[in-house]
């Protein structure tokens, strides 16, 4: 049974102590984003390696965040959520005592359990304490908080490594994630734990699957994009990681807020035939001005989508299910990252950009079809 809070103010602290926990927390992890690779191959990793240790971080979250979201409706919010950001923390500290790739991976499993558990808390926290007629635009300010992570995080760590070297760039990590576990701290439990809970959630399969096929996109923009620009002669990919966040910041927080007026489908159908628009822009893309338009649309597509369909999960489901909820839906959106990597990396394999990106923007607008198509119970 959710605990309404009482007054504003409970609401108020609540909001953004997690929303701070959030961004220290993200802007920590955006620290190793660009600057781990750089790690693994000066401790003598090969290519390969580098992408099973990138990997492994995500397929470790992956397969344990329904038994954290399991956990989360069992034992509480706050203390999966605090645990979950002690685990982080102390994995970065750890960082530096790695001198091979061997405890670099096992390191990194451990790093997973933390981040999976720390974001599948927080998001289900914010979940619980988001008044019913304003939940879309309660997730979009919420996510912002990661967005900004975004745009500073990796920058700040390539500074600090121009500068200083890894010892400095994991001790600055590790404080920053320890900011975020005390910002942490002070926060109230919001429900009252229920002692049977499903480890997967039905009712957020079909959000769940949505996000799925627009974070398969998002796969196809991490894992290839520097290659691609680098092919068409452009020097700084990053600028589009750059345009993408602002836009992000920049729209998350009113896309909420119209879907709370306008429902669900009214921004989601919109935002996911704009992410199909910027992938068709950015496989014909020969400069950077068609980069930062692709840039652009997909930030713009993105921040109407993602905000909304964490609220239109938060509708289907009930009090006592919203933790497993929430691991299933953080779970997919994972899973569709590696799988768009490796799915869409075949694709390159046997055509070319133009081709899987083309694809890529199919699928964000099968998306759109299928929500169209989806006869739900409640109103979307």
């Amino acid at each position: 049974m959710k605990k309404t809070p009482e007054n504003e103010t409970l609401f108020s602290k609540n909001f953004v102590l997690t929303s701070l926990s959030t961004f220290t927390l993200f802007t920590s992890f955006y620290f190793l984003l660009i600057t781990l690779p750089i790690y693994i191959k000066k401790i003598g990793g090969s290519e390969s390696e580098i992408g099973l240790i990138l990997g492994v971080f995500t397929i470790s979250a992956v397969l344990l965040r329904p038994f954290i979201g399991k956990e989360v409706d069992r034992r509480g919010r706050k203390v999966i959520l605090v645990s979950g950001i002690a685990i982080f923390f102390i994995s970065m500290l750890l960082y530096d005592y790695t001198r091979n790739v061997t405890s670099l991976l096992l390191l990194r499993v451990l790093h997973g359990i933390g981040w999976g558990a720390a974001t599948t808390a927080a998001t289900t926290l914010i979940a619980d304490i988001a008044p019913p007629k304003r939940r879309g635009e309660a997730m979009g300010v919420f996510g912002m908080a990661s967005n900004v992570a975004m745009a500073i995080g990796p920058a700040l760590s390539m500074i600090l490594l121009q500068k200083y070297d890894f010892p400095i760039l994991f001790s600055v990590s590790a404080g920053i994630s320890l900011l975020s576990l005390l910002v942490v701290l002070p926060i109230s439990e919001t429900i009252v734990v229920h002692p049977r809970t499903p480890l997967f959630s039905t009712e957020a399969l079909f959000p769940s699957a949505l996000m799925f096929m627009i974070s398969l996109t998002y796969g196809s923009i991490v894992s290839f994009l520097s290659i691609f620009a680098q092919k068409q002669g452009i020097s700084n990919p990053g600028i589009f990681f750059t345009v993408f966040a602002v836009t992000l910041i920049l729209v998350r927080a009113l896309a909420g807020k119209l879907s709370d007026i306008k429902g669900r489908k009214f921004v989601i159908i919109p935002g996911m035939v704009l992410i199909a628009a910027s992938l068709w822009v950015l496989s014909t893309a020969s400069a950077l001005d068609s980069f930062l338009v692709a840039a652009l649309l997909y930030g713009f597509g993105f921040g109407l989508v993602h905000p909304s369909l964490m609220a239109l999960l938060v509708d289907m489901v009930g009090d006592k299910g919203r933790g497993a909820a929430m691991g299933t839906f953080t779970a997919s959106f994972d899973l569709g990252i590696g799988a768009g990597s490796i799915l869409l990396g075949l694709v390159l394999q046997y055509f070319d950009f133009q081709v899987m990106y083309t694809i890529s923007g199919l699928i964000a607008l099968s998306g759109a079809a299928l929500l169209i198509l989806f006869n739900g119970r409640k109103k979307m």
